[in-house]
């Protein structure tokens, strides 16, 4: 009798923990869809929404869920368990003053282009070995956080969450540069996403970016001038608003399903600007959330030199700070991880003869977990960036 009522309590214990369960995945999934729905206002680009205007006096932090939701703010993280990126969500939410308005500026679909026809041959596959792994690309230098044993949008291993702060650059031209203006632009795009691919571009690898927010630096090489802004892109690429050197800019891009608009929240530190957008998907690229990214690049690939890489701006320091990435089931990932998933890219120059940006990447001393920083180095200082 009494292992009966003993078994019976378990029964009802573990009864009672899975209907939890099942009620807490149903209002996470009710508050996510609520992001989607409550992005209902139309901007000047097809497939690009933003949300209503919070009321005046409105409080990031003393908002409910819902209401965060409603009017296109971050999700809060959990305090006690991610106290990191509640600080610096706290921080801001805070700075959150000034909401864009007015039109979006079209990009150029830079980050992908169009790509010669049959030149993706194959595409990266982890090797089973410790550590992060090293590759060298024509286009970009950063951290790939990988999971590609998954092949489609899973509900517990997907990456669906990734946030860092990025420090807007001075850029220039290479400071030795002889050759005049080799192209009338030269670029520099720092950016967090989901969803990147490492693949073979002929004559190297390529990094494709699909989901991301992040910064572009354009340095116009015939008015010597250089233009700052903030942009998002998926299936769209826009910029919302202007940045200035030295400011820090924070992103996050979040995302709930395969086949629906993404979430992509840009604010300017500094200015206190920020804007928060849906996107809608990329019906040619299926979400899946095997990868996070934090990177710098040169876009590609359809550039004016021969591989179709944009000329690298010389930008010197790029520092990302605070970034982290989040699965389905609330699992934490760092770009100073170790391990056998995670690579390291080095970008080179057209000719594969020289680096011109690095990464600095670990887990401990300068950089720690949460930290990255981008030098530009044989661009900076003998034109390797140029085509």
């Amino acid at each position: 009798m009494k292992t009966s009522i003993k078994s019976f309590v378990v029964l009802t214990i573990a009864a009672l923990a899975l209907s939890f369960a099942t009620l807490a995945a149903a209002q996470s999934d009710a508050l996510a869809n609520l992001y989607m729905s409550a992005a209902n206002v139309p901007t000047n680009i097809a497939g690009i929404h933003t949300y209503a205007d919070p009321p005046k006096g409105f409080n990031p932090l003393a908002a409910t869920d819902i209401d965060l939701a409603t009017y296109g703010f971050p999700p809060r993280p959990d305090k006690y368990a991610d106290p990191d990126h509640y600080a610096l969500w706290e921080r801001a939410m805070l700075a959150a003053k000034i909401r864009v308005t007015g039109e979006l500026k079209p990009l150029p679909a830079r980050a992908r282009g169009m790509m010669p026809a049959g030149s993706l041959s194959q595409e990266v596959v982890p090797a089973v070995l410790t550590g992060p792994k090293h590759l060298s690309t024509v286009n970009g230098s950063g951290v790939f956080l990988t999971n590609y044993g998954i092949k489609k949008w899973s509900s517990t291993a997907s990456f669906n969450d990734i946030w860092t702060v990025i420090s807007v650059p001075v850029a220039t031209q290479p400071f030795d540069n002889t050759a005049g203006c080799t192209a009338s632009d030269y670029l520099s795009v720092s950016f967090a996403g989901i969803d990147g691919r490492l693949a073979f571009l002929q004559p190297g690898w390529v990094v494709l970016p699909e989901l991301q927010g992040g910064v572009v630096s354009d340095y116009n090489c015939i008015s010597g001038t250089t233009t700052y802004y903030a942009y998002a892109q998926w299936g769209s690429s826009v910029a919302p608003f202007y940045l200035n050197p030295g400011d820090l800019f924070y992103t996050e891009v979040h995302c709930v399903q395969p086949n629906a608009a993404a979430c992509v929240f840009l604010e300017d530190l500094r200015t206190l600007t920020y804007g928060s957008y849906t996107v809608d998907a990329d019906p040619s690229v299926p979400l899946v959330g095997n990868a996070a990214q934090w990177v710098v690049e040169r876009p590609c690939c359809s550039g004016p030199n021969p591989i179709g890489a944009y000329p690298l701006a010389n930008t010197i320091g790029i520092s990302f700070d605070g970034a982290a990435a989040q699965n389905r089931s609330g699992r934490l990932f760092y770009p100073g991880s170790q391990a056998s998933s995670t690579y390291i890219l080095t970008m080179m120059d057209d000719g594969s003869t020289q680096n011109i940006e690095l990464v600095n990447q670990g887990s401990s001393g300068f950089q720690g977990q949460h930290s990255l920083f981008f030098e530009t180095t044989g661009c900076a200082y003998t034109g390797g960036c140029t085509p």
